[in-house]
């Protein structure tokens, strides 16, 4: 599957300075994730994020397989379900299990491999994240982020816009994508929506105000 290129390095600044103020419009969530990073040249933010030149983590790639192969199984199942529906239970069993492998192996890596969580701020255009050291302003990397609750799994290039230093936090460096699957990027905005109608849902059951103690 072919990444989508979100950035066109032949716009001018007054584009790009456009596109800024419309991604601030875009939904955006914060969560934890975990995120690894390295630093990579303007051509490389080009290429796909999962061309065997960027060095993805082995569980962020088996995660990333078998979420696909679930996601790819949900599709074909909606197709079936009228059809065929002893074809459409035996894949529909098949993607629980998936499902509960999944959340099995990450679970049981998440000590012992996977990046400590840190607080992301997310939407489908970019990120803000906390960087160990100072990413020059203009650099491009390439990230992995995996969702602490198994929603998504995704690699991506990236260009930094600014990195500001909040002492003990590290440094909170802004990102907008350059290279993202179509895939991934529906995952993202799916997990965003839910988040939002979550947090939407539990806002209604918080106190005003004047009833909530000083």
């Amino acid at each position: 599957m072919e990444a989508r290129h979100l950035d066109d390095h032949s716009h001018s600044d007054d584009r790009i300075l456009d596109d800024h103020a419309e991604r601030r419009l875009l939904s955006r969530i914060n969560d934890s994730m975990r995120i690894n990073y390295q630093l990579i040249t303007r051509t490389s933010a080009m290429k796909d994020p999962y061309d065997s030149e960027f060095a993805l983590p082995r569980y962020f790639l088996l995660l990333a397989e078998l979420d696909e192969i679930e996601t790819v199984q949900k599709l074909t199942l909606e197709s079936l379900e009228t059809e065929q529906p002893a074809i459409a239970r035996v894949l529909q069993l098949m993607n629980q299990k998936i499902s509960l492998l999944t959340g099995s192996m990450y679970d049981s890596m998440v000590e012992s491999l996977l990046p400590t969580p840190t607080r992301v701020n997310i939407s489908e255009s970019g990120l803000s994240f906390y960087a160990r050291d100072r990413i020059q302003p203009g650099s491009h990397i390439h990230m992995t982020l995996s969702h602490p609750n198994n929603d998504f799994h995704l690699a991506a290039t990236a260009r930094t816009v600014y990195s500001e230093d909040e002492d003990l936090e590290g440094f909170r460096t802004g990102a907008y994508f350059i290279s993202l699957h179509p895939h991934d990027r529906a995952k993202l905005a799916e997990c965003i929506t839910q988040k939002t109608k979550d947090d939407a849902h539990l806002h209604e059951y918080e106190l005003p105000d004047t009833f909530k103690p000083e």
